[in-house]
């Protein structure tokens, strides 16, 4: 698991830490209506980067309504 960026995020100083996670939390909810949803994203986004979680998130489709074809 050293591949993960969980230990640098967490040897940072508090205010870069709060942004990583405000900004795992903005991904997550931008997320509601895609595939993943927002505990996909806001766990992609926490465990790999923001950065990455925002990738997944443009690359992904929206959810299918009840209504569509």
């Amino acid at each position: 698991m050293q591949f993960l960026p969980l230990n640098l995020i967490f040897s940072t100083p508090i205010y870069l830490q709060i942004i990583y996670f405000a900004s795992s939390l903005v991904i997550g909810v931008a997320g509601i209506n895609r595939k993943m949803g927002f505990w996909g994203y806001l766990f992609s986004s926490l465990i790999f980067s923001p950065v990455i979680g925002l990738m997944l998130l443009l690359a992904s489709d929206p959810k299918k309504q009840a209504g569509d074809i």
